[in-house]
C-alpha cells in the first residue's frame, strides 16, 4: 500500500472508532454493548450491592457483586481487559493486542472484582447461571473469572479485537456458559436494571450473546485511587479535522445535549408542590366556613388544578408505575404541565398572599431574580444545547456540573 492509501484508511478507521484506539490490548479500559439492544440498548455494568442471601421464591444466591446490564452510559459501565497471567491493569509498551480465543479476565474498573460465573441459577432465569463480580468470603466457593474471547465476525482465527468494529463473545472457560442479556428486569434490589446470565445451551449467534467495545482508553494507572479518577474523566476524543460534511453533521449531533433549564425544571416541581400545600390549606379552611377566596378567585385556582396539575398527574403517574425503564420524553409531557402551572402559582401569590405594597415589592424582585437566574443558567449551557459557540476543552469541563453527565471533548 502506498503511504497516501495508509494515511487515507488510518484517517478513516480514525473516523469509525472516534479517535479511539483501534486495537483492544491487555490494560484496556473499554465499555461493552450489548448488541441485541432489546429491550432497550444497554450496556455491561457492575456496582457495590451483591445478590439477596435468599430471593422472594425462596431461592438462594451466592451472595456476590450483582452484574447488570444499564442502559445508561456511567462510570460503573467501565472494565479492564486483563492477562490472567498478569497482575497489571495498564497497557504496555508497546501494547499487547488481544486476539480471538485469548483467555481474558474482565476487571471492573471502579470495585477492581473480576467478572464471574459458576454453578448457581440466575435471579430471574433459574435454568441458567448467575453472574457476579467476585467477592473472595473465604470460603469454599473459588472463583471462577476466566473468559474465552470469541470473535464472531472474524475474518480469520488470528484476528485482533477491535473498538466497535468486532462483535465478542464471552465464554467462560469452567463452565463453556456464555455471556448473555436475558432481558429480565431485576426488582428493585437490583435497581430495575437488566439481567445477565451465563447461558450454557447457546448454540450460534445471537444478539443477546454478542457484545461490542463502544468507548476504549489505554489504561495508564495502576493506582486504584487514580484508575478512579481516570475513569471518571470525560472520554477524550480525537476526531480528525478533514471530514465530510455528513461525518461533521453526524459528529455535531453527538455533542449536542438536550439539558433544559435546570431551574425551571426545579421551579415547576416546586410550583406543584406549593400549589397542593396551598389547596389543601384552603379545603381545610372552607370546611370551617372560612372563604380565603373570593369565589371567582377560587374557582380559577380549581379550573388552573384541574388542567395543569390533573394534567401534570395524568402524564406523570402512569410512567411512574411501569417497571420498564423510563428515559427523557417520557417525562416532557408532564414538564409541560408543571411549566403551565409555574404562572399561576405566581399570580396567585402576588394577588391573595402578599397583603401590604412592601410585600408585593419584595415578591416582585424576588421573581427578577429568579428570572435572571433562569436566562443566566440558559445562556451558560446554550452552547451545550445548540452548538453555537466553540468551547474549549477547560471550557466544557466546566460545564459538566454532575459526574454523570457524558460530554465529548475533542483534542486538537
Amino acid at each position: 500500500m502506498s503511504s497516501a492509501f495508509q494515511a487515507s484508511l488510518e484517517g478513516g478507521l480514525a473516523r469509525i472508532t472516534q479517535g479511539q484506539p483501534l486495537e483492544v490490548a491487555f490494560g484496556s479500559q473499554v465499555t461493552l454493548r450489548n448488541v441485541f439492544g432489546k429491550p432497550v440498548p444497554c450496556w455491561l455494568h457492575s456496582h457495590q450491592d451483591t445478590y439477596p442471601m435468599i430471593y422472594e421464591n425462596g431461592r438462594g444466591s451466592s451472595h456476590q457483586q450483582q452484574v447488570t446490564c444499564y442502559p445508561f452510559k456511567d462510570v460503573n459501565n467501565w472494565w479492564i481487559v486483563k492477562d490472567p497471567r498478569r497482575h497489571q491493569l495498564v497497557v504496555s509498551s508497546p501494547p499487547r493486542p488481544v486476539r480471538h480465543g485469548d483467555m481474558v479476565q474482565l476487571v471492573h474498573g471502579m470495585t477492581t472484582r473480576s467478572l464471574n460465573t459458576h454453578d448457581v441459577a440466575a435471579p430471574l432465569s433459574p435454568h441458567s447461571q448467575e453472574v457476579s463480580c467476585y467477592i473472595d468470603y473465604n470460603i469454599s466457593m473459588p472463583a471462577q473469572n476466566l473468559w474465552r474471547l470469541e470473535i464472531v465476525n472474524r475474518g480469520s482465527d488470528t484476528d485482533v479485537w477491535k473498538t466497535i468494529l468486532s462483535e465478542v463473545r464471552f465464554v467462560h472457560v469452567n463452565t463453556s456458559a456464555v455471556l448473555k442479556l436475558s432481558g429480565a428486569h431485576l426488582p428493585d434490589w437490583g435497581y430495575r436494571q437488566l439481567e445477565i446470565v451465563g447461558e450454557k445451551l447457546s448454540r450460534g449467534y445471537h444478539g443477546s450473546t454478542v457484545w461490542n467495545v463502544e468507548e476504549h482508553r489505554y489504561g495508564a494507572s495502576q493506582e486504584q485511587r487514580e484508575r478512579e479518577r481516570e475513569l471518571h474523566s470525560p472520554a477524550q476524543v480525537d476526531v480528525s479535522r478533514n471530514l465530510s460534511f455528513m461525518a461533521r453533521f453526524s459528529e455535531l449531533q453527538a455533542q449536542i445535549h438536550l439539558l433544559g433549564n435546570i431551574v425551571i425544571w426545579v421551579s415547576g416541581s416546586l410550583a406543584l408542590a406549593i400549589y397542593a400545600l396551598l389547596s389543601l390549606w384552603y379545603l381545610l379552611r372552607r370546611r370551617r366556613n372560612v372563604h380565603d377566596l373570593p369565589q371567582d378567585a377560587w374557582l380559577r385556582w380549581v379550573l388552573a388544578g384541574a388542567l395543569c396539575a390533573g394534567g401534570w398527574a395524568v402524564n406523570y403517574l402512569p410512567f411512574f408505575l411501569m417497571e420498564k425503564t423510563l428515559f427523557l420524553y417520557h417525562y416532557l409531557p408532564a414538564l409541560t404541565f408543571q411549566i403551565l402551572l409555574l404562572p399561576v402559582v405566581l399570580q396567585h401569590i402576588s394577588d391573595h398572599l402578599c397583603r401590604s405594597q412592601l410585600q408585593r415589592s419584595i415578591f416582585s424582585a424576588l421573581v427578577v431574580a429568579w428570572y435572571s437566574s433562569a436566562c443566566h443558567v440558559s445562556n451558560t449551557l446554550r452552547p451545550l444545547t445548540y452548538g453555537d459557540k466553540s468551547l474549549s476543552p477547560h471550557e466544557l469541563k466546566a460545564l459538566r456540573w454532575k459526574d454523570s453527565w457524558d460530554i465529548l471533548i475533542r483534542k486538537h
